[in-house]
């Protein structure tokens, strides 16, 4: 039953915000009972596939990465992985992303980059209690401009986990500093077009804070 409506939208039979037939008629449809049918969309709706609007039907979702892979946010923080393990997801996915997003500039430089100037502003006035947002929104800039929503829906998922590690490292204003250092550098590699340089910067960056957390 899962499958059939999971087909049903890449087959392009149902597109986001769709409704589905009434579940008689998918019950009839596959033959099947109608139970079977209700616990499936249960199911479905669980992963944000598609909703229950009462009174009115079950219909396709936005299908948006952000959406879909929504419940991994929960799967990362039960899944209780150290600090060590979200460095080495973060060390595969950022370097990339910042060379990737240095190739990947407009043609117009100053597109974008006011929201960078901001970002990178903000940090060097930041207190512990502020920083953290102003450094996640300087990642996520980074990689929403390799322009692949999958990454960032995946680097969103890890976002509380991040936060856990921000709010040991912006208690210090040391490492609020070096911290606003290395994004500047990344910051400039990316201006410069650098995809390697850009890279060695970020990786830098998160080898230098993940020593932070690393057995002495």
């Amino acid at each position: 039953m899962r499958e059939h409506v999971v087909n049903l939208i890449l087959e392009g039979e149902l597109s986001p915000g769709d409704a589905l037939p009434a579940e008689r008629e998918l019950a009839v449809r596959l033959g099947v009972s109608r139970p079977l049918v209700r616990e499936a969309l249960r199911s479905l709706e669980a992963v944000n596939i598609v909703e229950s609007r009462r009174g009115a039907g079950t219909y396709v979702t936005d299908l948006s990465p952000e959406l879909l892979l929504a419940p991994l946010s929960y799967a990362f923080r039960l899944v209780r992985g150290s600090e060590i393990d979200l460095f080495e997801v973060r060390r595969f996915l950022e370097p990339q992303a910042a060379a990737v997003a240095a190739m990947h500039l407009p043609d117009d430089p100053d597109d974008g980059f006011a929201e960078l100037d901001r970002l990178l502003d903000a940090m060097d006035t930041s207190d512990q209690h502020t920083f953290p947002d102003h450094d996640i929104a300087f990642h996520e800039w980074i990689v929403r401009r390799t322009n692949n929503r999958l990454l960032l829906s995946v680097v969103r998922g890890i976002r509380d986990l991040e936060y856990q590690v921000l709010a040991v490292t912006a208690v210090s204003a040391e490492s609020r500093e070096l911290s606003a250092a290395e994004h500047r550098a990344i910051a400039s590699a990316i201006r410069a077009r650098d995809p390697e340089r850009a890279k060695a910067a970020m990786l830098l960056h998160l080898a230098r804070v993940e020593d932070r957390f690393r057995p002495n």
